[in-house]
């Protein structure tokens, strides 16, 4: 029967286990007959070694290094979930901004009013942001920071991306937007608060245009040859210029005018202003300086304006713009929710550059 022709090879077999088994091995192959032995051994090896290559071959196929997860990633649906409930909660405001290639697009905070991985997350904004219809399917980036430890004073900031599910209007006070449930939070190192006092002597060029200009002129914010006559400008051969850089980082920076630069301007320059800023920056450990075009929002003003003296000014960096790849390509806009990385690295190599000198 072919059942019992199995075990055919079967004392074979068993003869691996006798301790005379490999002399006879031995005896056989040298005299050029194989043993079952033999035949039994090689087979085990060939088919061992196929089975490694085909185990190395499966690991790496499904091997992707984009299918690693960043450790700042929160996808855990029940995770996820808390934190927008701890944001509820605390009433914690969600600055919204436009995924879009264009420095003009406005920005505006939120309150949530509720939330739910179903419906997605219902926000609340004022009715001065001119929201419509034509919003809905747009992707907007949403961040916001929570007070995850109430005895101590330090806050973790959170990023994501979600599309805008419907826009009503709530009242005449009111707007009512509701944005998908995220798949990811992204918990953001938030080092462009990093602040650095730079030398003047790193700042080699500084031209601050007001984005009503531009408009006005018809200007694209994509090629900076459009935009005319800057309305300010550093200029390092003055011992006391216009305009100076006070602090930046890769999130925001402080500019201090002189009184009379303020005063010829001031019309355009009031809280809630946006302005273009290109700035050209020494870079000691490289050959070559870096240039940087960046969407600000006018924060705060600081000092008594009417004043005789500097008048400081606090901008936020709302987003930045990258080059194209080739001479002359019109410049790319990305917002800045979590900083500008590339500013973020330089101002922490100054940062570390000053303290050495220092000696600590």
């Amino acid at each position: 029967m072919a059942y019992f022709r199995g075990f055919d090879d079967l004392p074979a077999f068993m003869s691996l286990f006798d301790p005379g088994w490999w002399d006879r091995m031995l005896d056989a192959t040298n005299s050029g007959h194989a043993s079952p032995e033999a035949l039994l051994l090689m087979a085990a090896m060939f088919g061992t070694f196929f089975i490694l290559i085909a185990v190395g071959l499966m690991a790496k196929s499904h091997y992707r290094p984009g299918d690693i997860k960043p450790s700042t990633w929160i996808t855990e649906p029940g995770e996820i979930r808390a934190l927008v409930d701890t944001a509820i909660t605390q009433r914690s405001k969600i600055r919204v901004s436009f995924v879009r290639d264009d420095p003009g697009a406005r920005s505006t905070d939120a309150t949530i009013l509720a939330a739910s991985p179903g419906r997605g997350i219902e926000l609340e904004m004022t009715s001065l942001v001119r929201a419509n219809t034509t919003w809905v399917g747009k992707l907007v980036a949403c961040d916001f920071r929570l007070r995850l430890d109430p005895h101590k004073d330090l806050h973790s900031f959170y990023n994501f991306v979600a599309p805008i599910v419907s826009v009503n209007k709530a009242g005449d006070e009111f707007i009512h937007m509701t944005v998908g449930w995220p798949h990811r939070l992204e918990l953001e190192q938030k080092r462009g608060f990093l602040r650095v006092e730079p030398p003047r002597s790193c700042i080699l060029e500084l031209e601050l245009w007001h984005e009503t200009t531009i408009k006005n002129i018809r200007g694209r914010f994509g090629d900076p040859t459009t935009w005319g006559r800057p309305l300010l400008r550093f200029d390092p051969r003055l011992e006391t210029p216009d305009i100076e850089v006070r602090n930046l980082s890769g999130g925001g920076l402080r500019l201090e005018l002189q009184h009379e630069a303020y005063r010829i301007n001031h019309r355009l320059i009031e809280p809630g202003s946006r302005f273009i800023i290109r700035l050209l920056l020494a870079e000691p450990e490289a050959e070559q300086p870096m240039e940087f075009h960046l969407a600000l929002r006018l924060q705060n003003i600081y000092g008594n304006p009417q004043a005789v003296g500097l008048v400081a000014m606090g901008f936020r960096i709302m987003s930045f713009a990258v080059p194209g790849d080739t001479p002359g390509e019109v410049l790319s806009w990305k917002p800045a929710a979590s900083g500008v990385p590339a500013l973020d690295d330089w101002a922490f190599r100054r940062h570390l550059a000053i303290y050495r000198q220092r000696g600590e």
